[in-house]
C-alpha cells in the first residue's frame, strides 16, 4: 500500500454514517481544529526547507537546525493527542493509525523522507475533506 492509499484508509477509518430524520448523511469524528497546529508546523517547515533548496544545489539532508524542527514534529503531534478530551480519544487514535510518530522518526536529516512524509500529511488533510471533514 503506497503513502495515498495508506492516508485514504486511516481516514475512512474516523467516517461514520448517521442516520437522522428521512437523512443519511457522513461525519468524521476528527476535525481539522484538533490537529491544525500540526498542520500548520508542517507547513511552515515545507516553506523553510523550499527556501534552504532553492538556496543550496543538489541536496540531500537537511541542516541540523531543520531536523531538529522535524524531531519537534513529535512535541506537537503529542501535545495536540494529549489534548484530547473526547470520549473516543480520536486525535490519539488518529496518531497511531496514521503512524506519525513513526514517520518523523524515520526522516532524521533525509530530504527525500521529508517530502514523503508531507505528501502524506497533505493526503491526510485532502482526504479527510473529502470525506466530510470539517474545518
Amino acid at each position: 500500500m503506497d503513502d495515498v492509499e495508506k492516508a485514504e484508509s486511516v481516514i475512512k477509518k474516523f467516517v461514520q454514517t448517521v442516520n437522522g430524520r428521512n437523512v443519511t448523511y457522513t461525519k468524521i469524528d476528527l476535525t481539522t481544529g484538533q490537529i491544525r497546529k500540526f498542520l500548520t508546523a508542517v507547513t511552515s517547515l515545507t516553506n523553510k526547507i523550499e527556501v534552504y533548496k532553492a538556496q543550496n544545489e543538489k541536496v540531500e539532508t537537511l541542516p541540523e537546525d531543520i531536523a531538529m524542527e522535524i524531531k519537534y514534529l513529535k512535541i506537537k503531534v503529542a501535545y495536540q493527542a494529549g489534548r484530547d478530551n473526547s470520549r473516543n480519544e480520536t486525535v490519539k487514535n488518529f496518531v497511531k493509525e496514521a503512524d506519525l510518530f513513526n514517520r518523523i522518526d524515520n526522516i532524521k536529516n533525509s530530504l527525500i523522507e521529508y517530502e514523503k512524509f508531507a505528501r502524506y500529511i497533505e493526503a491526510l488533510v485532502a482526504y479527510h475533506k473529502f470525506y466530510g471533514g470539517k474545518d
